[in-house]
């Protein structure tokens, strides 16, 4: 059941529904959500659907089996979230699926036993050692994480007794299809050169979409002063030079970017064609 779940939380299309920060707790040090209505009427999307259609046809026909239900048409939202924790986070997936069966086969794991939380039934099972939990916010949304704590605070903000992120918060793009946020500072990370160049920045949040055939990609990033603001900018522009210079694949993405430092924050934007990215990513299979 692991390898399923993980799947589910894995493919890159397991992302959905416009962005709704009230979703996600105000506490939370990262978080990952997608568009994949809008994904999926992309050209990046349709070739990633064609790809997991491929090369994870046995994975999808298990889990069709099993839940009854198809990851790839029936996904309608994934938002992943955490503390900042090593492996400390949770997932809210939404999509037409039947809780009656999810409920069914969870029930089969190994040491199931259920809780109450609130109105919300709160089911706990082995998996090859590892405890998970998972409760259902409504009839097509699911909370599932490692912890308990995890579930129970997705549920509370779902459910509006606990605050989730404001309503207005800005991105650096309108309607992306991928928005990303890390709170560098606050998130465990490997103490070697490129997590120390990382940590320069005190937040990140990016953006992700495709429009007019071109994949477009938003970076905003906070620092503690303008210097480092700067620099930061200098290294980002520097980076996708020197791939341009090195590499051949990279140079044929027709890149285009711009980067702006305004005090503390550096903006940057980047575009490149979607068409000779998916040819690239082909060939590399």
């Amino acid at each position: 059941m692991k390898a399923i779940f993980l799947t589910l939380f894995t493919m890159p299309l397991a992302l959905a529904n416009p962005f709704e920060p009230s979703s996600i707790p105000a506490d939370a040090n990262w978080y990952l959500h997608g568009n994949l209505t809008a994904l999926r009427e992309t050209k990046t999307g349709k070739m990633v659907v064609a790809f997991i259609r491929e090369t994870q046809s046995g994975a999808l026909n298990e889990i069709e089996n099993i839940f009854e239900f198809n990851p790839l048409t029936d996904l309608t939202g994934v938002t992943l979230f955490g503390s900042g924790k090593a492996n400390e986070g949770a997932a809210i997936i939404r999509g037409n699926f039947s809780k009656a069966r999810f409920e069914q086969v969870i029930e089969h794991a190994d040491n199931h036993r259920t809780s109450a939380h609130g109105p919300v039934t709160v089911h706990q099972w082995d998996d090859k050692g590892k405890t998970q939990y998972a409760g259902f916010h409504d009839e097509k949304t699911i909370i599932i994480s490692p912890q308990k704590d995890s579930v129970l605070l997705g549920l509370d903000v779902l459910s509006k007794d606990k605050p989730g992120l404001p309503a207005d918060t800005v991105l650096p793009a309108k309607n992306p299809s991928l928005v990303a946020y890390a709170n560098v500072n606050k998130i465990d990370m490997p103490d070697d050169e490129g997590s120390r160049i990382v940590r320069r920045a005190k937040s990140l949040t990016v953006t992700l979409g495709e429009n007019q055939g071109r994949l477009e990609m938003a970076m905003v990033a906070e620092t503690n002063d303008a210097m480092t603001t700067q620099r930061m900018a200098k290294v980002m522009e520097g980076l996708i030079s020197l791939g341009q210079l090195a590499d051949e694949n990279i140079s044929a993405l027709d890149i285009n970017h711009t980067s702006k430092v305004t005090g503390k924050t550096m903006t940057m934007t980047m575009d490149l064609s979607a068409t000779k990215a998916l040819e690239i990513l082909s060939e590399m299979q």
